[in-house]
């Protein structure tokens, strides 16, 4: 049997490719979660396997990519503090000001924002710093 090579334009197109049919697959998965919830007026509870299918597919996609790149920056607790008083900001305020005060038995949904948004920046450190560390080790094994 003849041994392939690929060199890297073809490792460039299969990136593509590869790439491309990805993000058709999710953007065909989130319209049809969109649809089935909003057009056909199903419960949230009818989609929620796709939404955890959807979720845990783009964001382990874009943080595989983000590591293995390791372009991500290393953001400083400075700015990254920032970063997350904005952020709770954008999301909190407007969200209280539609919705409203809870009431006082599920007061406990006022912290939704703001672990939310910690959750994703702290993922978003980690893969960052991870991406950073696995380059710096791959150019000092060289």
């Amino acid at each position: 049997m003849k041994r392939m090579f690929l060199d890297e334009r073809t490792e460039r197109i299969n990136g593509r490719v590869s790439f491309i049919v990805l993000m058709l697959t999710h953007l065909a998965l989130a319209g049809l979660v969109v649809y089935r919830r909003y057009f056909l007026g199903l419960p949230e509870t009818e989609v929620v396997e796709l939404n955890w299918i959807l979720g845990l597919s783009m964001g382990g996609y874009w943080a595989l990519r983000l590591y293995f790149s390791g372009i991500l920056p290393v953001v400083s607790f400075r700015k990254m503090l920032t970063i997350y008083l904005a952020a709770v900001a954008l999301i909190f305020i407007p969200t209280l000001l539609i919705v409203g005060l809870p009431a006082p038995d599920r007061w406990y949904e006022m912290l939704y924002p703001f672990i939310g948004v910690a959750l994703v920046l702290g993922f978003y450190s980690l893969v960052a710093w991870l991406g950073k560390r696995r380059l710096d080790n791959s150019l000092t094994d060289e």
